[in-house]
């Protein structure tokens, strides 16, 4: 028995998330589906992030347990080659049997993307999020470090969530302007609950316009209520960019 770790790459527009789901595109029915065709066997992936509809990933982590003797070499080629053209497999290498992508992370990063210009793109689209009142980076800057921590995010879930706890820690939350008007929100962590990446970019968007104070972030945090912050941000300008085990 032999334990695969594979690095993937993927533009999420066209599926339905990373998790199977009958009837569904997804990212992980379609690595299923390429490993079936290149092996002969059905495996159970595990993936590190369960990433939603929309969202694409430079550095989604995943692994499958298969008795098959092909090579890594082939196991590369072979992925690529079943794969559809907006899902690549980066790098494949040989883990211990115990590894699980999974439950073995230790930081996941993310960087979320804004086209902050009055006139809309047409490269990026599919990437970044057009925001074209212009966008104070400092005042986000200032609103970003009331969610670095340890906390209760309950207000940057999403209302239809099932989690045991909303506890998680953000160790990082990074934002900066680029050229041509595009800005990255960098946000680096454990684990995150769903659309929680999104909601805190939608507050701090809503800061960058002036909407609301930066030291009101606090508030929302300690408030634990869904309701209270602002919009979710649409899932086309979120990008998984690595997971660190």
């Amino acid at each position: 028995m032999r334990n695969i770790k594979l690095t993937i790459e993927y533009e999420g527009t066209a599926y339905c998330g990373w998790q199977w789901q009958a009837g569904l595109p997804t990212v992980q029915g379609a690595l299923i589906d390429a490993l079936r065709k290149l092996i002969g066997e059905d495996v159970e992936l595990s993936g590190s992030s369960r990433t939603d509809a929309g969202v694409h990933a430079l550095g989604q982590g995943a692994n499958f347990k298969t008795d098959s003797g092909i090579s890594l070499y082939n196991v590369l080629r072979g992925l690529n080659f079943h794969l559809p053209e907006d899902i690549a497999i980066r790098h494949v290498e040989e883990a211990p049997l115990e590894f699980d992508s999974r439950h073995d992370s230790k930081a996941k990063t993310y960087i979320y993307k804004i086209f902050n210009r009055q006139q809309r793109p047409a490269m990026l689209r599919r990437f970044a999020w057009h925001v074209w009142k212009p966008l104070d980076i400092s005042l986000m800057s200032e609103a970003a470090s009331y969610i670095i921590g340890e906390k209760d995010f309950a207000s940057f879930m999403a209302a239809d969530a099932q989690v045991r706890h909303s506890m998680r820690e953000v160790s990082t939350v990074q934002i900066r302007r680029g050229e041509d008007g595009l800005v990255e929100i960098e946000v680096v962590g454990r684990a995150f609950l769903r659309h929680m990446v999104r909601i805190m970019t939608g507050t701090l968007v809503e800061v960058g316009m002036g909407r609301i104070r930066p030291e009101t972030v606090a508030h929302i945090i300690a408030a634990q209520d869904r309701r209270r912050a602002p919009m979710t941000a649409p899932a086309h300008g979120l990008t998984l960019i690595k997971i660190e085990y």
